[in-house]
């Protein structure tokens, strides 16, 4: 059997994008999503907050986009917020191959090492 990896390990351990809270109880304080990606200094001006879980006691895990990386971040946590695993799957797993490409057709972008040329 092969091993799960990508988008079939995230949604098979975290369930379908989405599909956790807003906000989770660790200790005795409530954490939003965005509050617990800046204490694991995950916050970054390229990535968006998914959701947030509960995995067993003393065990959570926080999803989100990585945009310079292009995949769904699933990071696991203890209640102290050190970290336990990390797993990622490229975002075209779940928007498809041919939109993820699609978006790279219809965005011109220019070349740096080719002044003034558009691709």
């Amino acid at each position: 059997m092969a091993e799960l990896r990508g988008r079939a390990l995230i949604e098979e351990r975290f369930g379908k994008l989405g599909s956790g809270k807003e906000t989770v109880l660790i200790g005795d304080a409530e954490y939003d999503i965005g509050t617990a990606l800046a204490r694991l200094d995950l916050a970054m001006e390229d990535s968006w907050p998914i959701d947030i879980q509960k995995v067993s006691e003393g065990h959570f895990c926080v999803r989100y986009y990585d945009g310079q990386d292009q995949r769904i971040v699933a990071h696991e946590f203890d209640a102290d917020f050190n970290f336990i695993a990390e797993h990622r799957g490229h975002i075209a797993e779940w928007v498809g191959e041919d939109l993820y490409y699609e978006w790279f057709r219809s965005t011109p972008f220019r070349c740096p090492l080719v002044p003034g040329d558009d691709f």
